[in-house]
């Protein structure tokens, strides 16, 4: 291997590792952020947006028209993506990080199972080992015999995040693959918005100055900016060395969640969410 090509593997995996770090401190927002995960979600796609747009128009000189046939995929995904980030803040927002984090983390799996029915491949018999070890890592970490505690809730939500998100993944794997990943994010993140403009126009809230940057800091570092990162690692690394990255995102947010909001985890916690990560790095290693 050339000095170059070293080089060049090297700022990938410092953009790779950068990005994942962002996506996981985008969860302490959900936190810091006096609002309703509707209106998070609505200010976070906006902003990344308008970023995004402008990123493709002025500096790529690129055009922004995409055909009429992915246009519809685009805004059907760009539903999904309102939905996910919209569970992924509401789990955070009832219980912790740690539990938001942890029960996403789970997504790999739903992408096991969901994989040979969108593309009719053949079942693989380990997603069942690897649901079943999800299934009893995140026992772990619920409460036993209350379905109404906030951990469970949050758990709840935390797993229709990932659910959505391997819908996510699968739905531009097989309809928007070959299009731009800059011109995807922009009008998935436009659709998103779009999506939530009706909740945010029927309850409309007062924002201070204060929130309203912090909003637009989500939306444009640690979404546009990240992905845009992202993005350029998969230039060089592969998809199987970048998904094994992301499963680092827990624990990058976990652990910043610690210093910054003060929020303990307990050692079943550490156990369930292990079992959990393990499994994640299992599933994505047999992509």
């Amino acid at each position: 291997m050339n000095e170059k090509v070293r080089q060049n593997n090297k700022q990938a995996l410092v953009a790779l590792h950068s990005a994942v770090l962002l996506f996981a401190l985008s969860g302490l927002f959900a936190q810091w952020l006096n609002l309703s995960a509707i209106f998070i979600v609505f200010g976070r796609a906006l902003f990344a947006a308008i970023t995004l747009a402008a990123f493709v128009y002025f500096f790529k000189k690129q055009s922004l028209k995409c055909e009429s046939k992915t246009l519809f995929a685009l805004a059907i995904t760009g539903g999904i993506l309102a939905f996910h980030w919209g569970s992924f803040f509401q789990a955070i927002k009832v219980s912790s990080v740690a539990i938001g984090l942890i029960t996403f983390a789970t997504f790999p799996v739903f992408v096991s199972f969901l994989e040979p029915l969108f593309f009719k491949e053949k079942f693989c018999f380990q997603a069942l080992i690897q649901a079943l070890l999800t299934i009893i890592g995140i026992s772990l970490i619920l409460p036993e015999n209350n379905i109404s505690s906030h951990v469970f809730i949050g758990a709840c939500w935390g797993i229709a995040s990932a659910l959505s998100f391997a819908v996510l993944t699968l739905l531009n794997r097989k309809f928007v693959a070959k299009s731009s990943a800059k011109k995807v994010a922009l009008y998935q993140n436009t659709f998103a918005a779009l999506f939530l403009l009706p909740f945010i126009m029927i309850a409309p809230v007062a924002i201070s100055i204060e929130q309203l940057a912090i909003l637009a800091l989500l939306g444009i570092v640690f979404t546009a900016f990240a992905h845009s990162l992202f993005n350029y690692s998969l230039k060089t690394i592969s998809a199987q060395t970048a998904s094994i990255a992301v499963s680092l995102e827990p624990i990058y947010g976990i652990i910043a969640a610690y210093f910054f909001l003060n929020e303990s985890i307990s050692f079943m916690m550490i156990i369930g969410g292990g079992i959990v990560l393990a499994t994640n790095v299992w599933a994505l290693h047999n992509k």
